[in-house]
């Protein structure tokens, strides 16, 4: 069950056409229909595109005949192979999907409206040049739930010995991710999360770079022990003699300011994840249908939590009348008022005591966690079909990948850091024309206004010529070249 199983031609040209639409910023499959079939044809080889009911339809039935996480293996796979990372440094985090429908989607929490409401969970990781690289997706849960499979995924794509130092934020720092990196031959870098802890080392002063400037900063560096892990790396940053952050690291070998860039250059998967929403559509919702059934999750106990309350307050009531003995000792009034009101506080005190006990031994039988259903017999769940949605998660990938490799050797000739992400996207949407013979493909492109634009993009095809690609099922080499002025 995998691609091959369908045409080959017809399959490219599926794929090809709705990776073009998602390159172009169609953040939907039904967003291809306002592309000019005819145009748009000529770019991926045919003489129109497939109609969005043929595109749908296809593509949904390749979904169904392949598994899209293998797909998305084999493309970061050959990714790495061409043009590896200067670093084996990866970022993994989570980002949540709100849906607004109507089904029972299973709630998690949204970090940017910081409440609880229903979607999905996507976990990407991203290499050192903020290249997509292996995702999962399921039910909103937290990262340190969700870091075992998509870190399975990363060793098969790199391989059993290759190293790894994987960068992630608070979210995930915690002992059982820290194992699940082990586990797997990973070292890790993260936030220790609040509070911070007493440091006993010295500060030093150490350099690093930012933005092309050097920065001194102060780090204490010491070992500490984690519990539930084990010994660990702690890295201390001060600002004005005060400690303001701490990071914790299994990676004993590297330089702390090091780790220290990397760990702030987990920003890079936070841009990932602005750009693929906004112009590859990574949030939009594939498919409607679901399959609903009875909501076997485990949820919080509502008898645990009451039971808790009343524990509480039961300690609260101790702790009252304990405190109430010595300020009736020590407080104004005669020794006779005060043997007189004794009886009283101590008697308090002991049915404090016993209230407490007995709400401890209530609370002790009472599980933390039951069955939705035992709940509400009638509680369901919807569970999306996620087969359609992982094959144009894979797509969606893809544009973003190669539209950032693009980025990357344009700016090679262009030198604008600010600018050039956002000049080459344009550039996508730039006029031309194709012309097919029988022994290449020769892509004339419009010129742009910009002289220094029109330079780079000269620059960048001569480039792109030198090693020419060929279209999927079509062995002919693309030539490109500027119009003339």
């Amino acid at each position: 069950r995998d691609l091959h199983s369908f045409p080959t031609r017809r399959s490219s040209d599926l794929l090809t056409t709705a990776t073009l639409g998602f390159a172009l910023g169609a953040g939907t499959i039904e967003g291809t229909k306002h592309l000019r079939r005819g145009e748009a044809g000529a770019a991926v080889g045919l003489a129109v595109t497939p109609q969005l009911g043929t595109l749908r339809g296809r593509l949904s039935a390749l979904a169904e005949h392949c598994d899209p996480l293998q797909l998305q293996r084999a493309f970061a796979a050959g990714m790495l192979t061409a043009d590896p990372a200067a670093d084996a440094v990866y970022f993994v985090d989570d980002h949540f999907v709100p849906y607004a429908g109507a089904q029972p989607v299973a709630k998690g929490w949204n970090t940017k409206r910081r409440h609880a409401q229903p979607g999905r969970d996507d976990t990407l990781v991203v290499d050192a040049r903020g290249r997509a690289v292996v995702f999962g997706s399921g039910e909103p849960t937290g990262l340190a739930s969700n870091l075992p499979g998509v870190l399975a995924q990363l060793r098969a794509v790199l391989g059993p010995q290759a190293p790894i130092l994987l960068g992630f934020d608070r979210g995930g720092s915690y002992p059982s991710a820290f194992t699940t990196c082990r586990q797997a031959g990973a070292h890790w870098v993260s936030y220790r999360r609040a509070p911070l802890v007493a440091t006993t080392a010295t500060p030093a002063q150490a350099t690093i770079s930012r933005g092309g400037a050097a920065q001194v900063v102060m780090l204490a560096e010491e070992n500490v022990q984690i519990k539930g892990y084990g010994p660990a790396r702690q890295l201390t940053l001060f600002e004005h003699d005060a400690p303001v952050l701490q990071v914790l690291t299994s990676d004993t070998t590297a330089t702390a300011v090091g780790l220290l860039y990397w760990l702030r250059a987990r920003w890079r998967i936070e841009n990932f994840f602005k750009y693929a929403s906004g112009h590859n559509g990574i949030d939009a919702l594939a498919d409607y249908e679901m399959d609903i059934g009875p909501d076997t999750r485990k949820v919080t106990n509502p008898a645990r939590t009451a039971s808790r309350k009343t524990l509480t307050a039961a300690h609260d009531e101790l702790a009252t009348a304990e405190r109430a003995l010595p300020q009736l000792l020590h407080g104004q009034g005669s020794p006779k008022e005060k043997n007189a009101a004794l009886p009283g506080v101590h008697a308090r005190i002991d049915a404090a005591i016993t209230a407490t006990s007995d709400a401890k031994t209530a609370l002790r039988p009472i599980p933390a966690k039951v069955m939705a259903t035992d709940l509400d017999p009638d509680a369901k769940l919807a569970r999306p079909h996620i087969g359609r949605r992982g094959l144009q998660m894979v797509l969606r990938l893809l544009a973003f990948n190669a539209e950032a490799w693009l980025a990357e050797r344009f700016n090679a000739y262009l030198a604008d850091p600010n600018e050039y992400r956002a000049i080459l996207r344009n550039l996508l949407h730039l006029g031309g024309q194709v012309d097919y013979t029988t022994r290449a493909i020769t892509i004339t492109l419009d010129r742009p206004d910009s002289p220094r634009v029109a330079r780079a993009l000269h620059l960048l095809t001569e480039e792109l010529n030198a090693t020419p690609a060929t279209m999927p099922a079509d062995h002919r080499p693309l030539n490109y070249q500027l119009a003339e002025a």
